[in-house]
């Protein structure tokens, strides 16, 4: 019997199951996520730089292939139903493990891999830290990284010795005729005079330096940069510390301290700031009190540790994104 000519028959494969192994595409993806954080057609149609009705048939075409709607108009903006939800929780992790998967691929086709010490200040580090560390590890998540905190008097010898390959000072180093570091300004973050909410200087709208006259504090340490900036303003005004103060260079230890008792402390404008909005602690302005406005990167020239220019790469990223916060 002649079964040649006899057609093969596939299995009837459900149309919802054909979209997600033929249809979905990473444009749909990324579709879901625009959406999210636009919320318009129009603002998703401008940021991808296509029209507005190409926008709606791939949101069409979406909807289509999974056979349920993904977006309801409510007012002049798109929600999420509940399988819109879904499909973005999903999308948003796909194109995560894609985004790392190319980090990784980047990385090791530029071989970067070792480690890198950085040390800081505790009015620096707490600023930068963490989007320094987020950055490197964009860029090359096998390089192993270590902080130092320290005051920058005693970080520079151990950058000259080598013993750290880079530093996050609001100083420079000291200058002597065989030093070979090198540094750079990166951002500006002045460190300004804070107290806590309940503080009765918080209330006054107004402030001289004299209002500060007899008010304990919690300094940094004597000798550090930023207390013999604050010690000179204090001098510039006739002010003394009093007896009381405590010594701390434990952020979190000062913001307790500051919420629970009358000091005054020093922060870095941007953590200070923070700290207001959430109605935790106040900024004082007083006349000339913005300390060490300058944030620097410093490294050793004579350095052969090769992770250190891409470390550099990451503090130039951090300082574009200064600026473009600044701008706007």
């Amino acid at each position: 019997m002649d079964t040649g000519d006899v057609p093969s028959i596939e299995p009837t494969m459900d149309p919802n199951d054909r979209f997600f192994q033929r249809g979905l595409k990473l444009n749909h993806l990324r579709l879901l996520v625009l959406f999210a954080g636009l919320g318009q057609i129009r603002l998703v149609a401008q940021h991808l730089h296509v029209t507005q009705p190409a926008v709606s048939r791939q949101l069409a075409e979406l909807e289509a292939g999974v056979g349920a709607q993904v977006l309801q108009r409510v007012g002049n903006r798109l929600q999420f139903t509940p399988v819109g939800q879904a499909l973005l929780r999903r999308a948003r992790e796909v194109l995560l493990q894609l985004e790392q998967a190319r980090h990784d691929i980047h990385a090791l086709s530029r071989g970067i891999s070792g480690t890198i010490t950085v040390g800081g200040g505790n009015t620096v580090l707490p600023v930068i830290g963490a989007e320094f560390a987020m950055e490197l590890k964009r860029l090359a998540p096998s390089v192993e990284l270590r902080f130092q905190q320290g005051t920058s008097d005693a970080l520079f010898p151990r950058l000259a010795s080598g013993e750290l390959d880079l530093v996050f000072s609001r100083v420079p180093p000291p200058a002597t005729p065989t030093s070979e570091l090198v540094g750079q300004a990166l951002f500006t973050d002045p460190v300004v005079v804070v107290c806590g909410r309940d503080h009765p200087l918080a209330a006054r709208r107004a402030l001289e330096p004299a209002d500060l006259r007899g008010m304990a504090w919690v300094l940094p340490p004597p000798g550090s940069p930023t207390f013999l900036a604050l010690r000179a303003w204090m001098d510039e005004h006739g002010l003394d510390f009093p007896e009381g103060c405590v010594q701390s260079t434990v952020l979190g230890l000062n913001q307790q301290l500051l919420l629970r008792y009358p000091f005054l402390g020093l922060l870095p404008r941007s953590l200070a700031e923070q700290a207001s909005q959430s109605g935790l602690l106040h900024v004082l302005h007083l006349p000339g009190a913005s300390l060490l406005a300058q944030v620097w990167w410093y490294r050793n020239a004579s350095s052969a540790n090769p992770v250190v220019d891409l470390a550099l790469e990451c503090a130039q990223a951090l300082q574009a994104a200064a600026v473009g916060r600044e701008a706007g």
